[in-house]
């Protein structure tokens, strides 16, 4: 890898962390769109789980590819970037007046979303970089 590759690649950091946090803001998005939360009954929380593991998967889906294509053996260092950043913009928005439920939730979906993102990206780099050195 060339000194250029290595400079565009930092970079293009910050630029790839903003799209990393929009995506998974759009992410969240759909997930509501596509399964909305009743008014009241039982299936109100397991709605409100399965949104938060629906946004991560989405959001890994769309986003482990192009980051191990990118940035390869370090791509899974910028998965834990793009997941701290997402981490640092849910915790920031919860104040005092969230209720233990709420928190567990917010909690939930940041969790899914670091593991599936940092897993996924980490199981593509490992691949491709498999599918490399076979050839």
């Amino acid at each position: 890898m060339s000194r250029a590759d290595v400079a565009l690649r930092v970079a293009l950091l910050p630029v790839v962390m903003l799209a990393g946090v929009m995506l998974y803001g759009q992410a969240v998005i759909v997930a509501t769109k596509l399964m909305p939360v009743p008014e009241t009954g039982p299936l109100t929380i397991a709605v409100q789980i399965s949104q938060g593991f629906l946004a991560a998967t989405l959001n890994a889906a769309l986003a482990c590819y192009p980051l191990a294509r990118l940035y390869g053996r370090a791509a899974t260092g910028v998965a834990a970037l793009i997941a701290l950043a997402v981490a640092a913009g849910a915790l920031h928005g919860s104040g005092d007046e969230a209720d233990a439920t709420a928190l567990l939730l917010r909690g939930w979906a940041l969790l899914c979303c670091v593991v599936l993102l940092m897993g996924g990206t980490w199981l593509v780099a490992r691949r491709r970089l498999a599918g490399a050195s076979a050839r």
